[in-house]
């Protein structure tokens, strides 16, 4: 079997943390297959091609069998799901949760997706996935082609918590589980883009853990999912231990602007912006969470610093250009930021938001006690571990 003095030894030859963890998973299958370990769903392919008997090849097959379970939960809008894992087909119509199912690597169980794929995650999934744009899309965020998912025969459909209430309980009523993905706790909301919570960064804590170790769950990628938790958290730890003492009074005033609209209360990228130094404008003006904006509105709550998103450059090339926004502090000081997709402070969390986004930040406000290097090596390293490519991404 596969050991740490082994990865040690791949990645100095170039392989990636992902390969050395996709070897291990090999050597564990055959070993379930011989009667050695546990059962795992990588014993069927093992058996095979180590012999070619059908014997093998029935041996396996009931390894795999026998790894199956039937598990019972509470997704994050409060349904009722029982789904059996790990899942071999899975329609993804969220898109947070098809990119943590990349990071997880388990693409090749991924069989329909989000239509709006691209433009909420970026190119970047084409090379993470490779043939994912060749897969169906049979619906979006809020619109669902019950006809076309039923077609790909999924063993599940992970939602997200717009999704149309009358879609999901049609695929439900075809004995198809749908799991409903918010990235955040507290429950179903009234809103689902316009949360109220008792407690944001809690909600948003326990809501992004449940979505990666849920869909770990389901992958059968329980061990990848803690995995990348705990990088997260290690982050964090990173990010507190240098700007967490940071006095109210002293926080930078940043307006995250994407799409047109501006992030208030109760939304991810505020609580982003606290564990990174920083504090929300349009929040402490008391806009709650998404609201549209212009130049009159974002001049009242005078940003020292505004964030947008490379996914949408329009904000970008609007507030840098337009002579409305001329007169605006964060435009006169050249601090209009468009952070890269890799960052994610968007107003939901991506496993990545928390990992390398609140690093980012703390970073860009703060870069005497978060160094360019830190955010970098771990951008690589999550990159190289977790999408198993390499992060060709820039820091600064």
């Amino acid at each position: 079997m596969a050991t740490s003095e082994d990865f040690n030894k791949m990645t100095d030859n170039g392989f990636s943390r992902r390969s050395f963890l996709k070897l291990s998973a090999t050597t564990v299958g055959a070993a379930a297959a011989l009667g050695v370990v546990g059962c795992s769903q990588g014993a069927a392919s093992s058996a095979a091609s180590g012999s070619g008997s059908a014997s093998a090849a029935s041996a396996s097959a009931s390894a795999s069998s026998a790894a199956k379970k039937e598990i019972s939960f509470k997704d994050q809008n409060d349904y009722d799901v029982t789904v059996t894992v790990p899942c071999e087909r899975m329609v993804v119509l969220q898109h947070h949760s098809l990119d943590m199912l990349c990071q997880l690597g388990a693409q090749d169980s991924i069989v329909g997706i989000v239509d709006s794929w691209k433009k909420n995650l970026g190119d970047y999934m084409t090379e993470v996935f490779p043939g994912i744009d060749k897969l169906p899309t049979p619906g979006g965020l809020q619109e669902w082609n019950v006809e076309q998912i039923a077609e790909l025969k999924p063993d599940v459909v992970i939602a997200a918590s717009q999704a149309p209430e009358d879609a999901m309980q049609q695929v439900r009523d075809l004995g198809i589980p749908v799991v409903v993905v918010s990235l955040r706790g507290e429950g179903k909301q009234a809103e689902a883009q316009n949360p109220r919570l008792a407690n944001a960064d809690a909600a948003y804590t326990e809501g992004c853990e449940w979505a990666i170790k849920t869909l770990g769950q389901l992958a059968g990628k329980d061990d990848a999912a803690e995995e990348i938790w705990n990088f997260c958290l290690d982050s964090r730890d990173i990010v507190d231990k240098a700007v967490g003492d940071i006095k109210d009074d002293e926080r930078v005033k940043v307006a995250v602007l994407a799409n047109g609209i501006a992030y208030g209360n109760d939304k991810y990228v505020g609580c982003q912006l606290l564990r990174s130094g920083a504090v929300n404008a349009a929040a402490l003006a008391g806009v709650q969470g998404n609201t549209d904006y212009n130049a009159e509105l974002v001049a009242t709550w005078n940003p020292e610093v505004i964030i947008t998103q490379d996914r949408y450059p329009d904000d970008y090339k609007t507030i840098t250009t337009d002579p409305q926004y001329a007169e605006l502090q964060a435009v006169k000081d050249g601090k209009v930021i468009e952070a890269p997709y890799w960052t994610k402070p968007w107003g939901n969390p991506d496993t990545d938001s928390i990992a390398l986004g609140e690093l980012w930040l703390a970073h860009t406000f703060y870069p005497d006690k978060v160094t360019a290097k830190q955010v970098e090596e771990k951008a690589q390293n999550f990159y190289d571990w977790f999408y198993g490519i390499k992060f060709t991404g820039s820091v600064e």
